[in-house]
């Protein structure tokens, strides 16, 4: 999968930009505050439904205007080309448009495009919450396990209707509780299910990646937690702790609890690792899940990474080049001065220098 054709209209400082990228690398080089964020964020808005810097729409669309366009032509190994669009206005009007159709679901285009975010934060992925590892783990599952979006979503409605029963109701109307209760066990054994066996195939792929990647090697492993006790149905769990879910009207386990647990020889990942030991585990964690998508489903990811090669020093950026070169994804990424495109073992890339909100092609090899 790969982007081949991007307009971009109105979007933070982009008045408006039409590229033709490479299949492969394509930097985009230019000082702070030109426009090159800007560019992956309209990426990733097209193809997420939202910015990775928050989910507001006024702060996207460029002053004086009263909304943005991100289109894009998507080619794919399986379906061919696609032309995908995304227009929002100031008052959080959507128009998604696939084919020139109108699409209501978000999921029709993330399904459409795989893509990984590579941040100069990327790094709490090890050092942050469970949530961004649950987050993590869902969309590599998503992308790979076709049932498992409507599984999670059905878990996610019976979840929302049981915590809005304890919330009003407490313990006082039982039956109705166990009726929610039993269908969050059915859903959550299916969502489990799923996770462990993605889980299991990602942690071969991570322990060869960090192989590849880092310098002197660390061990790191994947341990997956459900959300509730190993070897008990929920329902059974959720009976005993009634009490518990009351006090809190919430819910207190279940797969929305489920931990993705990183360790190292020394113990938790978090608390052994320095911070550039954390941000080559995240990168080997998105890479491993980029090669486990192409492996199961037999296509490539979109890489948008900003800041190229920051925190890392100069071995292991060259490893990470060469990653990104045999992982035959398309990449989109920054950096403040003009690299050498010599340093990628690719012929398929493009330089574009971005200043002002304005982005021109600056060349397709040394």
């Amino acid at each position: 999968m790969w982007v081949e054709r991007l307009e971009v209209a109105h979007v933070r400082n982009l008045s408006a930009v039409d590229l033709d990228l490479s299949p492969g690398l394509n930097l985009f080089w230019g000082p702070n505050g030109a426009g090159k964020t800007a560019l992956l964020e309209s990426v990733h808005l097209l193809t997420r439904g939202r910015s990775f810097r928050g989910s507001r729409v006024q702060p996207l669309i460029q002053r004086g205007a009263s909304d943005l366009l991100v289109r894009a032509r998507v080619q794919d190994e399986a379906r061919g080309s696609t032309d995908v669009a995304l227009a929002k206005t100031r008052e959080a009007g959507t128009d998604l448009r696939v084919a020139g159709e109108p699409e209501r679901r978000l999921s029709a285009v993330a399904g459409l495009v795989p893509l990984q975010l590579f941040l100069p934060d990327g790094s709490n992925l090890v050092f942050g919450g469970p949530g961004e590892r649950r987050q993590f783990l869902d969309w590599g599952v998503f992308h790979v396990k076709p049932p498992y979006l409507s599984h999670l979503q059905s878990y996610q409605r019976a979840l929302r209707q049981r915590n809005a029963l304890l919330a009003t109701a407490g313990a006082s109307r039982r039956s109705e509780l166990e009726v929610w209760t039993e269908q969050l066990d059915g859903l959550a054994e299916k969502v489990d299910a799923e996770r462990r066996e993605y889980v299991e195939a990602l942690r071969v792929e991570l322990i060869a990646m960090l192989r590849r990647l880092v310098s002197g090697g660390f061990d790191a492993a994947l341990e997956y937690r459900p959300g509730w006790p190993e070897g008990e149905r929920l329902a059974a769990a959720l009976g005993q702790t009634l009490d518990r879910d009351v006090k809190f009207a919430s819910t207190q386990m279940g797969p929305h609890r489920a931990e993705l647990r990183l360790s190292t020889g020394s113990g938790s990942a978090a608390e052994s690792l320095s911070r550039g030991q954390g941000k080559l585990l995240a990168s080997a964690l998105r890479l491993a899940q980029v090669q486990l998508t192409r492996q199961l489903t037999g296509r490539s990811s979109l890489l948008l990474i900003d800041d190229l090669g920051a925190e890392l020093d100069r071995t292991h950026s060259h490893r990470f080049y060469e990653l990104l070169a045999d992982s035959s994804c398309q990449v989109l990424a920054t950096c403040v001065e003009a690299m050498s495109l010599a340093e990628f073992d690719t012929d398929r890339r493009a330089l574009f220098h971005v200043e002002r909100g304005q982005i021109r092609t600056a060349g397709t090899a040394d």
